[in-house]
């Protein structure tokens, strides 16, 4: 049976903080879609890897910080937020260990503590789509749009309706899903959005972000089948 749902911010915290003090790695290893994005060159995605050096970016849900070692190779200044003091000092020791710099901070996906246009880059890996209680995704766009200078690059990930931790999920409507029956435990009773297709996430971000690039993976980890969008955009200038 499923856990009762209790997706109160206090209640999200300390489950992510509990499941990263427990696993608290020492080396961490990049998402391959992330890898791919910025390094990789494709029929409808391009990108120049030098370009990015000198560059602000944020590490939006940096979790145990395991694509900053990429970013920190490309010559970026890092920055990365996530839930919890607990978890931003975890991977915050992580890095320093690894000997990258990295500036993290509490925040949420509808409220961050920057200033307006303070990154050239926002990286959302399996991030900004989680919904607290009382906003919608909508906000987290707002959110995301504000702290990003004109012609910024936006590179995200967001669930495909079809993918393992939505089977169950009570559809809340516009999208927006109470996750029942994670196989892992950690996320029943999180609301997250999904898009069944890319016309829905270029609505989802326009007028604040263009220049859609999309893409998609659909993954069968032994049973766990991950079906994902892959997303760069920009800033509107």
């Amino acid at each position: 049976m499923a856990d009762q749902p209790n997706n109160t911010p206090a209640a999200i915290d300390g489950t992510y903080g509990a499941f990263y003090q427990k696993r608290n790695p020492v080396h961490v290893y990049p998402v391959e879609f992330v890898v791919r994005a910025f390094l990789g060159n494709y029929p409808r995605h391009k990108t120049d890897a030098a370009s990015y050096r000198g560059k602000r970016v944020l590490d939006l849900g940096c979790g145990d910080g395991r694509n900053m070692p990429l970013l920190h190779n490309l010559g970026m200044e890092i920055h990365g937020t996530e839930i919890s003091q607990e978890i931003c000092d975890l991977t915050a020791a992580r890095m320093q260990n690894l000997g990258i710099s990295a500036t993290l901070e509490v925040g949420r996906n509808h409220a961050l503590p920057y200033p307006d246009g303070h990154f050239d880059v926002v990286l959302a890996c399996h991030a900004c789509y989680y919904i607290d209680p009382g906003t919608r995704f909508s906000d987290n766009v707002s959110e995301i749009a504000r702290v990003m200078r004109g012609g910024g690059s936006l590179i995200f990930s967001a669930p495909i309706g079809t993918t393992y931790v939505l089977r169950g999920a009570k559809d809340l409507g516009d999208g927006h899903m109470e996750i029942a029956d994670d196989p892992y435990g950690l996320r029943n009773g999180y609301v997250l959005k999904k898009f069944d297709n890319e016309a829905e996430i270029e609505a989802a971000l326009r007028p604040a972000f263009t220049h859609f690039e999309i893409g998609s993976c659909r993954n069968d980890f032994w049973g766990i089948e991950e079906h994902v969008w892959t997303v760069a955009c920009r800033k509107a200038v």
